[in-house]
């Protein structure tokens, strides 16, 4: 009888670890010793030195078949600092797949965030389709921007900016942090893209300080655009920190300063009223859309959130405010991942002092006063605030008992800022 075990990874297993990794993530890569020994020493560090990067495998009669790494994140939720955990380099040995392998280790995830303290799970999808079916709810899209750089606003005051020095990381690292903690959905930098930061010869930032402190950022790379004519370029905005708008707007008019030197520029943000900002955000594409639409940006889909425990969730996020209101909400969830459906209540109940409500979970759904039908996926991405519920009911992917109660609940389940990291992990 086959036997499969899920433990750490040691030092001994990294290099049937590193095979897997090669072959499950072939871009860019090959089977060459150099190729091998880099990724190898690069995850021999992160076993050893790195304490928020865990190395798990699956093990079958004793071989490693399958391969992930669970990242405990400090999170933003609602403007408290909570935990969640990443999943990162998931793969399954080529000879093994089809066995359910994946599968299996995906459940061993979630456990793992609960029984760590987390509260949300996070992926970045290889296919959506697969995850959404295991209850993962879409995040807030990215938005790429390509434009020409002088559709940035002009900023008149500079005088705040200048390039960040290579020993000034720390300062970088610190202004990152005061970030996260005014946003909600953003992470931590762990480790790993620390490591790659200081390593990273290439990138340029430009700071806005106020006197020795940091308040601002961006981080960019400049690409050549042809190969027969160096003076064309492109800027390509790989970070965007800013402690309020009149940071942002300064960092912005840095970049379109830069316009001799780079005509056009890729920007990418989870801002969804970036747009804005701009005098034209028509980009360089040029290209109309039916009926009369002006094409602006590309969109795409990253992060996926699930809520494995949703009592947990409920309740250690008791800092989030919502609307002065009375409400008891049934809920008949499809739990997607389990093939179940699961059945509680979520109260909204006045603080003593009438200012806001609190949330309460219970598993009691006597006299409820409206009730929804949800998939898990919908409900995690409705919990983490990068959903309406006016939209998904009016979609029909949600449906509620009373619709006459769906203005009611658009207004308490809203929130101000959707959920965004541009976190590579």
């Amino acid at each position: 009888m086959t036997e499969r075990i899920i433990r750490s990874l040691t030092v001994e297993d990294l290099p049937a670890h590193t095979e897997i990794y090669l072959h499950a993530y072939p871009a860019n890569k090959s089977m060459s010793k150099e190729c091998y020994n880099k990724y190898y020493n690069r995850n021999l560090q992160s076993l050893q030195e790195y304490e928020h990067v865990n190395f798990y495998g699956l093990f079958e009669d004793g071989v490693l078949i399958g391969i992930m790494k669970l990242i405990d994140f400090d999170i933003n939720l609602f403007g408290e600092m909570k935990k969640s955990t990443g999943l990162m380099s998931l793969g399954v040995h080529p000879l093994h797949k089809k066995k359910g392998a994946a599968k299996e280790m995906m459940k061993f995830f979630e456990k793992y965030t609960v029984e760590s303290g987390g509260l949300v799970s996070m992926l970045l999808p290889f296919r959506i389709d697969y995850y959404r079916k295991m209850g993962y709810g879409y995040g807030t899209k990215l938005d790429e921007y390509r434009i020409p750089t002088l559709q940035l606003p002009k900023h008149k005051d500079v005088s705040k900016l200048r390039f960040i020095k290579k020993d000034e990381l720390n300062k970088v690292l610190l202004c990152h942090s005061d970030f996260v903690k005014k946003y909600h959905g953003a992470v931590q930098k762990f480790e790993e893209e620390i490591r790659d930061m200081v390593n990273d010869e290439e990138t340029r930032r430009i700071g806005y300080f106020e006197g020795e402190e940091l308040k601002g950022y961006v981080a960019f790379d400049l690409v050549s655009e042809s190969e027969v004519n160096y003076t064309l370029n492109r800027i390509e905005v790989t970070e965007l920190i800013y402690s309020d708008g009149e940071v942002l707007r300064a960092l912005l008019g840095g970049l379109r300063m830069q316009s001799d030197l780079a005509q056009n520029l890729v920007i990418r943000t989870g801002e969804a009223d970036f747009y804005h900002l701009l005098d034209s955000p028509q980009d360089i594409s040029g290209n109309y859309i039916n009926y009369g639409f002006i094409q602006t940006n590309l969109s795409a889909v990253g992060n996926m959130y699930k809520i494995p425990d949703v009592k947990n969730f409920i309740e250690n996020t008791q800092n989030r405010k919502f609307p002065l209101d009375n409400l008891k909400i049934g809920f008949s969830l499809n739990n997607e991942f389990k093939a179940t459906t699961e059945r509680f209540s979520i109260s909204f109940i006045r603080d003593n002092n009438e200012k806001y409500s609190n949330w309460s979970y219970s598993e009691d759904l006597k006299d409820a006063d409206v009730e929804i039908k949800c998939n898990l996926a919908d409900l995690s991405s409705l919990l983490m605030g990068s959903a309406d519920m006016a939209p998904l009911v009016r979609m029909g992917v949600v449906s509620l008992s009373h619709e006459n109660e769906t203005d009611r609940l658009d207004r308490l389940f809203h929130y101000n800022q959707r959920p965004f990291t541009n976190t590579d992990y």
